[in-house]
């Protein structure tokens, strides 16, 4: 689980937009490289475009045997997206985060289709939270499903505060709002329920954070019967929840 380790290829957030925004429109290159190397009429014999971890093993393995397939493949999806900016007359300000195969916007894009390359729309967030070093994000759809960028080992119930997380933003009154954000963190850290701390591992097992032993794989079974207070409940605050309390924070005070 190793809580606090630093998340691997994310593009930070537009830092001259606010950490918290609402209507955060997401769009992407879907099965990028596949996709791209089709168009390009190379040999994809063997490459399985329904099973996408096989399917970016496989054309991993092929851009590491050839470095001039990566940098082809790279410099083409860079090209689609500019296109895309471009065509769309997408200003520097309505982008959240360029990502290699995507956008995040403040509005939805008009021209979705160029070429044989099509950007698809994968969210719109409601509510949309940079986290206060700009290097994750959070964001909560229309249909409450929750997205984290640079977290990724949770649990559903963690997922769940973060959807609390959200819906205080929809309060006008700055009181209103930092009185939940305590509540939220007096919840997490006061809680009885071991299973909010177990982060899912191999062969059915959890991962959790003791304050005496630090990190340890248990079975679900044990987990269920440990005693709350041998949690190291508040690094499980720093982690998942304080970059984004913060966040909250700056916004609003």
């Amino acid at each position: 689980m190793v809580l606090g380790s630093p998340s691997l290829n994310f593009m930070e957030t537009n830092k001259n937009l606010k950490l918290v925004l609402q209507n955060v429109y997401s769009f992407d290159i879907e099965a990028c490289h596949y996709n791209i190397m089709k168009k390009l009429g190379l040999d994809l014999s063997g490459v399985d475009i329904n099973n996408k971890l096989e399917r970016n093993i496989q054309i991993g393995k092929m851009m590491r045997r050839n470095p001039r397939l990566t940098t082809l493949l790279r410099t083409t999806t860079e090209t689609i997206i500019t296109e895309y900016i471009r065509q769309n007359h997408i200003q520097p300000d309505d982008i959240v985060i360029r990502q290699y195969d995507g956008l995040l916007l403040t509005k939805p894009l008009k021209i979705t289709s160029i070429g044989d390359i099509p950007l698809n729309a994968r969210r719109h967030f409601f509510i949309f939270i940079s986290s206060i070093d700009r290097k994750k994000y959070l964001g909560v759809d229309v249909y409450r499903k929750v997205t984290i960028k640079g977290i990724p080992f949770r649990n559903d119930k963690i997922d769940a505060i973060y959807i609390k997380l959200c819906d205080i933003l929809n309060s006008n009154s700055k009181n209103i709002i930092f009185t939940k954000l305590q509540r939220i963190k007096d919840d997490l850290l006061n809680s009885n329920d071991p299973t909010l701390f177990g982060i899912p591992a191999k062969d059915g097992k959890v991962n959790i954070y003791l304050k005496d032993y630090g990190e340890m794989t248990i079975s679900f079974q044990t987990l269920k019967i440990m005693d709350p207070d041998d949690i190291d409940k508040e690094r499980y605050f720093k982690h998942y929840l304080e970059p984004f309390t913060k966040s909250i924070v700056v916004e609003f005070i």
